[in-house]
C-alpha cells in the first residue's frame, strides 16, 4: 500500500549490498595515499597533540607539570599509551588515527545500511572520505580527522556516534546492556570536549524520551537509565583513582573535569577569536546567508519534484528531464561548495521535525530511531558553531554529523516521503545524486590543490611531515633548518621554550619545554592568567627560547610582547636574561616577514 511507502527502488534485500564498502575502502586510500603527511600544520595546534602524550609517556602529569586548555584527559593518555606501546613517532599517531577514521566508516555505512539503503550508506560515507576526513581547505592544517588540532574533538566525536548507536540499539531491541554500553561510552565522551559531550547528552535525552513515548515500559526505562549512569560512571572513577596516584582527591577531580574548567572559570568565550568562529562579529550577514541557502535548496527540491512528478513515457518529458538534471550539475559545478555549510542547521532542523512528525507512518516497515538520533546529535552540534555554520575550520569535526543528515534527507527520506504524490524517485535519488558527487568532487579537488603546495619535508623518519613551500609559507622551510641547528648547538638536555606557540619543534628535535605553558595566545590566558604563566616560566626557565613569527590578528591583538595584555611582561623579562645566538629569516613578532629567532640564557 502507498501508506507502507513500498517501492523497489527502496526495497531491495540488504543482506548483499555491501558492494559500497569496496568503493568507500578504495577512495579512503587513495585519499590518504594523495595527502599522505601532508595532514599537520608545522607551527599551530597539532605539535601540543605530539607533544603532551610524548611528555606524559616520560612521565609528567597532566594538568600539574603540563598544561592543557583544549581537552580533557582521555585523547592525551591514550595516545601516550600508544608511544609507549608502539613508539613515538608521529606516524604512530597517524596509523591510529587511520584505523578510528576506517572504523568510524564502517560503523556509519552499517547503521545507515540498515536504516537505508546500499546506495545512501555508500554516499554519505563517500561525502565523510572526500568532505572531511582528509580535507584541507585554508592555509592552516589540523582540520581533519588525522591529524587534528585536537584529538578530543574526534575522539569525543568517534565515540559519541558509538553511543548513538548503541542507544538506537536499545530503543529498537530493549536490552540493558546497550544502555550501560552507552553510558560508558558517554563517561568517555566527558573526558574529551564539553561542547560534543553537551551534544550527545541532548541526544541521550531525547533517546529516552523516544523510549517513553513508543515503548511505555516505565521500569525497564529506569533500569536503564541506572545502568547508564553507573556504566557512565565507570571511566571518570577510573581516571580519579589514576590521578590520585600522584595528585589529592580535589586536585584529581579537577584534573578529571579540566575540560569543562575554561567554561566555569573565565570568559574565553567573549574572546575575539570565538566571537568570529561564533559568527557573531557579523551576525546580520551571517542569519542572511543561512536562509539564502536554505532557500536555495528548498527551491531546487521543489522543482525537482514538479519537473520528475510527468511520466517518462515521451521523448518530450525525458528530453525536460534531462536538461533540467543538466541544468543543475551545471550549477553545482559553479557552485562554491567549501560554503555549503550555511544551511546544514535548518536542513537538520527540517529532517529532525518531518521524522517526529512521519515517524508512525515510517515505522511501518523500520523505525528510524538511529536517524532520529542522529538528527539529533548533529543538530545539537552546530551549536558550537553558532551562525556560522560551516564543513571547514571546526566544522570538519562538528558539521560531519548534520552533512550526513543532509544527504540522508535529500537522498533518501524526502524521495520515499514524495512518491506517494507521483514524484518518480529513480529520477530525483539520481539527480541530487549527481549534484553531490559534483559537491564532494569540487572539494576534494579542491583540497588537492591546497596539499599540492606542500612541497617541504620536515623531520625524519617516522615524525616527517610535508609542508607548504617557501614561497606560499616559509615557516615549514624555517623549522626544518632550525632542527638541526638545534641538535647541533644545544647540549644534551638543554630545554627549550618556543613562543608564542611551536611545540612541534619541542616534538621534533626532543627538547622540553620546562615552563609548564605551551601556547601563548589570548584563548589561554584568559584562563591560565597572563600573570601565572609569567611567573611559571621566570621560575622554570628554560636554557634557550625560540622566538617564531606568529600573526595574532586572528585574536584580534598585536604580536606577541608588543602590548601589555599579550605578552610584553614576559617579552621585557627575556631581553634581560637571554642572548640571541642565531636568527634565520627577519626578526620575529616585529612586521610582517617571517623570522625565527632562537636566543640563549645568560648565566
Amino acid at each position: 500500500m502507498a501508506s507502507k511507502l513500498r517501492l523497489n527502488v527502496f526495497d531491495r534485500p540488504q543482506s548483499r549490498q555491501w558492494w559500497g564498502l569496496i568503493v568507500v575502502a578504495i577512495t579512503f586510500v587513495t585519499a590518504a595515499a594523495l595527502t599522505w603527511r601532508k595532514w599537520p600544520d608545522t607551527l599551530i595546534d597539532f605539535g601540543l597533540q605530539l607533544y603532551l602524550p610524548w611528555k606524559i609517556y616520560t612521565g609528567s602529569v597532566l594538568y600539574r607539570d603540563v598544561m592543557y586548555l583544549t581537552g580533557g584527559p582521555l585523547s592525551q593518555h591514550y595516545d601516550a599509551l600508544l608511544f609507549k606501546l608502539f613508539g613515538v613517532s608521529l606516524l604512530t599517531l597517524v596509523i591510529s588515527n587511520l584505523t578510528i577514521a576506517a572504523g568510524l566508516l564502517l560503523l556509519i555505512y552499517r547503521r545507515f545500511l540498515a536504516a537505508t539503503d546500499a546506495w545512501t550508506a555508500t554516499t554519505i560515507c563517500l561525502g565523510v572520505v572526500m568532505v572531511f576526513t582528509f580535507g584541507q581547505y585554508s592555509d592552516i592544517g589540523n582540520f581533519n580527522f588525522i591529524t587534528p588540532y585536537c584529538h578530543e574533538v574526534v575522539h569525543g566525536l568517534v565515540i559519541s556516534i558509538v553511543t548513538v548507536a548503541l542507544l538506537s540499539s536499545w530503543v529498537t531491541k530493549e536490552r540493558i546492556g546497550f544502555a550501560a554500553g552507552a553510558g560508558f561510552c558517554a563517561g568517555l565522551v566527558f573526558m574529551t570536549k564539553p561542547d560534543v559531550f553537551a551534544a550527545l547528552m541532548i541526544c541521550v535525552a531525547v533517546a529516552f524520551v523516544l523510549f517513553w513515548a513508543t515503548k511505555r515500559r516505565v521500569d525497564f526505562l529506569f533500569r536503564s537509565l541506572a545502568a547508564f549512569l553507573l556504566a557512565g560512571l565507570v571511566p571518570l572513577v577510573g581516571f580519579l583513582l589514576y590521578f590520585h596516584r600522584v595528585e589529592d582527591w580535589q586536585a584529581s577531580l579537577r584534573s578529571v573535569a579540566f575540560a569543562w574548567v575554561p567554561l566555569l572559570g573565565s570568559s574565553v568565550s567573549k574572546d575575539f577569536f570565538y566571537k568570529w568562529c561564533l559568527g557573531l562579529d557579523t551576525p546580520g550577514h551571517n542569519i542572511i546567508a543561512m536562509l539564502k541557502h536554505f532557500v536555495a535548496v528548498a527551491a531546487i527540491v521543489s522543482l525537482c519534484a514538479v519537473l520528475f512528478r510527468r511520466k517518462m513515457d515521451s521523448s518530450a518529458n525525458r528530453l525536460v528531464a534531462v536538461a533540467a538534471g543538466a541544468v543543475l550539475v551545471a550549477m553545482a559545478s559553479a557552485f562554491d561548495w567549501v560554503d555549503c555549510g550555511r544551511s546544514l542547521p535548518l536542513l537538520s532542523l527540517g529532517l529532525f521535525v518531518i521524522l517526529c512528525v512521519k515517524y508512525k507512518e515510517l515505522a511501518v516497515e523500520r523505525p528510524p530511531v538511529f536517524p532520529l538520533l542522529w538528527s539529533v546529535f548533529g543538530l545539537a552540534l552546530l551549536a558550537k558553531l553558532g551562525l556560522y555554520s560551516r564543513i571547514w575550520h571546526y566544522g570538519f569535526a562538528l558539521a560531519m554529523p548534520a552533512f550526513v543528515s543532509a544527504i540522508y534527507l535529500l537522498l533518501w527520506l524526502l524521495p520515499r516521503l514524495l512518491e506517494k504524490y507521483g514524484v518518480q524517485p529513480r529520477l530525483f535519488r539520481g539527480t541530487v545524486w549527481l549534484v553531490l558527487m559534483v559537491g564532494f568532487v569540487r572539494l576534494f579537488v579542491q583540497s588537492e590543490f591546497v596539499y599540492q603546495g606542500k612541497t617541504v619535508a620536515v623531520g625524519r623518519g617516522g615524525d616527517a611531515i610535508m609542508a607548504f613551500a617557501e614561497k606560499i609559507n616559509p615557516t615549514g622551510t624555517a623549522i626544518q633548518a632550525a632542527l638541526p641547528w638545534i641538535e647541533e648547538h644545544l647540549p644534551p638536555g638543554a630545554t627549550l621554550a618556543v613562543l608564542p606557540e611551536g611545540a612541534m619543534v619541542n616534538f621534533l628535535s626532543r627538547r622540553t619545554n620546562p615552563t609548564h605553558y605551551f601556547v601563548w595566545n589570548p584563548a589561554e590566558m584568559a584562563v591560565f592568567g597572563q600573570t601565572n604563566m609569567t611567573a611559571a616560566f621566570q621560575q622554570n626557565s628554560p636554557d634557550y627560547v625560540m622566538l617564531i613569527h606568529r600573526d595574532g590578528a586572528e585574536y584580534g591583538v598585536k604580536f606577541f610582547g608588543q602590548e601589555e595584555k599579550f605578552g610584553l611582561e614576559l617579552m621585557q623579562w627575556i631581553q634581560q636574561h637571554y642572548e640571541s645566538v642565531w636568527l634565520i629569516g627577519h626578526e620575529p613578532l616585529q612586521q610582517s616577514l617571517f623570522g625565527i629567532k632562537i636566543l640563549k640564557r645568560v648565566h
